[in-house]
């Protein structure tokens, strides 16, 4: 499985360095599943998301303007989940990370989504996505 620390690994054998903008452990209920039992039943899924950008960002002015604001990546959840009703979570995570790979300045990308309801607090359920530009 291709996670964000291979996404970083290839980046930086093509760079001099990589800047990563994460948004971790942010939870919202979601209208997602294929069973009877989810339809309809929203669930707790936790979202991390990273985006890498070659080099390293240095504002020279320490301003905002220069940089790609991290804040994109919580709109971009919002954007997505507001499309409606997803049964899979590979098909949330695919428009997830095509949304935050939008910018023109982000060169990978990975995705992780937790389904945080399902195994009673034996073990994680969820999926990963890693996109390299």
């Amino acid at each position: 499985m291709t996670s964000h620390k291979d996404a970083i690994t290839n980046l930086l054998s093509s760079y001099s360095g990589v800047t990563t903008l994460f948004l971790e452990d942010i939870v919202r209920d979601v209208d997602i599943g294929v069973h009877d039992f989810e339809i309809g039943i929203p669930q707790k899924v936790r979202f991390d998301i990273y985006v890498m950008m070659s080099d390293i960002q240095n504002p020279n002015n320490d301003d905002l303007s220069e940089v790609l604001n991290y804040e994109y990546l919580i709109d971009s959840l919002n954007d997505v989940l507001s499309l409606g009703r997803f049964s899979l979570l590979e098909t949330l995570a695919n428009r997830l990370l095509e949304e935050v790979s939008s910018p023109s300045s982000v060169k990978a990308a990975s995705v992780v989504i937790t389904k945080l309801e399902i195994l009673d607090g034996d073990g994680r359920l969820g999926c990963s996505m890693t996109k390299i530009k």
